[in-house]
């Protein structure tokens, strides 16, 4: 009965750690993204992280995420 109690233990431990070994493979698998490069002329910054841009006769303004522009 105590051998038993014992695989038992172990066996949680392993499945656990498989778990987790599985988890972080998945979290770790990159995502498939398609980029493109385009010449655009930047008309405005409105601030450090906010672009206004002309490409042909359209305009846009595009917020760029990620960018920390915090003054020191």
């Amino acid at each position: 009965m105590k051998q038993l109690k014992i695989i038992l233990f172990f066996l949680i431990i392993l499945f656990f750690f498989c778990l987790g070994v599985l988890i972080t493979t998945i979290e770790q698998t990159p995502e498939k993204v398609t980029e493109y490069r385009e010449i655009v002329n930047v008309t405005r910054a409105i601030d450090g992280d906010t672009i206004v841009y002309e490409t042909g006769n359209i305009s846009q303004s595009v917020r760029m995420l990620g960018i920390n522009n915090k003054e020191v």
